[in-house]
């Protein structure tokens, strides 16, 4: 008698697999791009970390490359017609520093570690702390691009800690609404019984 051979497949966790419906789900990433947009009308200068950070921990690369990069360039479309930006050499070297920082703290993001894709404890983790580092990086290069410019720096640590505030208060809630939409789509996706 001959045995058949069924592969053995390794069972993704929950989280894994909800994960995948999330990162996979336009509506996911048509609320994202809203309320970049929104905090763009909000903020001249929105929390392009906690969007950056919220990208690359909840989309795959290619999505979260893509949605980091709409909600900046439509801060930037909304910043030169509405708040009419000065259409200058420094204006439009800020504005694509900033587009670089945003793709900085995203590729930083997209790194996911394993322990941060086996529960949603260790995604809100990962996200925690990608917020921070992403912060650290996007600040440095800030500072770093205004030293070259200026030879001197103007961030404060009075500036830093606002920005700072700003990036997790923006943080926390983007994860809560992203929990929020995960709980909506883990419900709409269970089987009738």
């Amino acid at each position: 008698m001959q045995e058949s051979f069924t592969p053995t497949i390794p069972q993704s966790s929950q989280w894994s697999i909800t994960w995948n419906r999330v990162a996979s789900d336009r509506r996911w990433t048509f609320l994202l791009i809203a309320m970049g947009v929104f905090s763009s009308i909000i903020y001249p200068h929105p929390p392009f970390v906690a969007f950056g950070a919220i990208a690359g921990t909840t989309f795959k690369p290619r999505r979260a490359i893509l949605v980091a990069l709409l909600i900046w360039l439509m801060n930037q479309v909304y910043g030169y017609t509405v708040r009419q930006y000065p259409w200058s050499a420094d204006s439009l070297l800020w504005g694509l520093i900033l587009g670089l920082g945003t793709l900085i703290v995203t590729a930083l993001a997209l790194l996911r570690p394993k322990f941060s894709q086996k529960t949603m404890k260790g995604h809100c983790l990962w996200l925690g702390a990608i917020a921070l580092v992403g912060f650290a990086a996007f600040q440095s290069l800030i500072l770093s691009v205004d030293w070259l410019l200026t030879g001197s720096h103007t961030l404060t640590w009075a500036i830093a800690r606002g920005i700072l505030v700003n990036t997790t208060v923006w943080t926390i809630a983007l994860t809560l609404v992203y929990l929020v939409f995960v709980r909506f789509t883990t419900r709409s996706h269970q089987p009738i019984v």
